[in-house]
């Protein structure tokens, strides 16, 4: 029986942009949103949303990754990166039906600046969950093991009495592995009608 259930956020609960976040740094920086995209700092990026890397660290080999020289200014970068979040998802409400009847839980790679500075202060689903695994929290990211097996333990649960909902199937194949079950999300009215499925929500 499901007793606990896991939303990821960027993608399920909110819209997730990138292509503004490119184009406001392109105008900003004057550099082709193409070589902005080509020179994301992947490696990097993992290590900020592990919690090595703090945001000003993020900021400056975001800066430095870009065509020297570069003249993105502090502020704009920041200004970029909360371009990347968008509205809140239909998602949300499904999350909030549940809540009444489940333990809620966040999971989700992300990092401190998106958090703190955005989505605690511009979100309603926040205030809905019992609480929140972060990977630059604990170190580790989605699909690893570990950060699945931290999320049971603060919400002090059995896998077999949890559910996992995300948009990307890596990191919902990865929870099944340690058997939990998962939903690959979609959109909002396919995930009503997995819940059907598994018996969680009578109807949609």
């Amino acid at each position: 029986m499901i007793k606990t259930i896991f939303f990821d956020i960027g993608g399920v609960l909110i819209d997730i942009h990138p292509e503004r976040t490119y184009q406001y740094l392109s105008d900003s920086a004057d550099v082709e949103v193409s070589m902005v995209k080509e020179s994301f700092p992947w490696d990097a990026h993992d290590q900020y949303e592990r919690g090595i890397m703090n945001n000003e660290d993020w900021f400056i080999t975001y800066k430095e990754s870009l065509p020297q020289p570069c003249c993105l200014k502090r502020s704009d970068f920041w200004n970029a990166w909360k371009l990347l979040l968008g509205e809140e998802k239909n998602t949300v409400n499904i999350l909030e039906a549940l809540n009444k009847q489940y333990s809620i839980w966040l999971l989700s790679n992300t990092n401190p600046k998106h958090i703190q500075d955005e989505i605690e202060k511009r979100y309603l689903f926040p205030s809905l969950v019992n609480g929140a695994v972060y990977s630059f929290d604990v170190g580790v990211r989605k699909p690893e093991k570990e950060i699945y097996e931290i999320a049971m333990q603060r919400a002090n649960a059995n896998p077999q009495e949890c559910l996992f909902i995300d948009d990307l199937l890596e990191n919902i194949q990865a929870a099944k592995q340690i058997g939990i079950e998962g939903v690959h999300f979609i959109s909002s009215e396919q995930l009503k009608q997995e819940l059907v499925h598994l018996g969680i929500i009578n109807e949609y």
